[in-house]
């Protein structure tokens, strides 16, 4: 945890010295569900950096990808991620930094079972403001997997079978 309070005290400094001379934005706290997105809304928001959080608990070791999507009505530039990094650490001492963001999809690999907080740290451009979604995807099993497993059992069973 103090990894986490040293990167993310670092970035908010960096920001504040590129230039920034306005307050930090009202920051958002959620809980966030897995595979569902979950909307940041910076719209009213008179400040120029933010810091938001999310966090998730897994009950299982699983593959995990978070996605991040720019949710801008009126965007004269089109999709501009406000987002400039992803910062993702656990309880037991997991820690990763996301800072090129020029993919909205980030394998986080598999976890394991935890709670997890992942904090986003971002500007507000212009008057379009700052509106993301975040969706914390589950990777699934593919399909071979499932074949290739009941393959293996199916032999197996036979193999049994013949050597009564």
């Amino acid at each position: 945890m103090n990894v986490y309070k040293r990167i993310s005290n670092l970035i908010i400094g960096l920001l504040v010295l590129v230039g920034s001379s306005n307050v930090l934005a009202l920051n958002h706290n959620y809980f966030l569900t897995l595979d569902q997105p979950t909307t940041y809304n910076h719209i009213n928001d008179s400040a120029s950096i933010f810091v938001d959080t999310g966090t998730f608990t897994l009950t299982a070791d699983t593959p995990i990808s978070v996605s991040i999507t720019d949710n801008e009505i009126g965007s004269t530039f089109g999709p501009i991620l406000d987002v400039l990094s992803l910062v993702v650490v656990s309880s037991s001492g997991f820690s990763t930094l996301f800072s090129d963001l020029t993919s909205h999809t980030f394998s986080l690999g598999t976890l394991s079972a935890n709670t997890y907080t992942l904090t986003f740290i971002g500007e507000i451009n212009g008057h379009a403001g700052a509106v993301y979604d975040v969706t914390v995807n589950t990777i699934p099993l593919p399909a071979a997997t499932w074949l290739f497993g009941t393959a293996l059992i199916g032999f197996a069973a036979y193999s049994a079978r013949r050597s009564v």
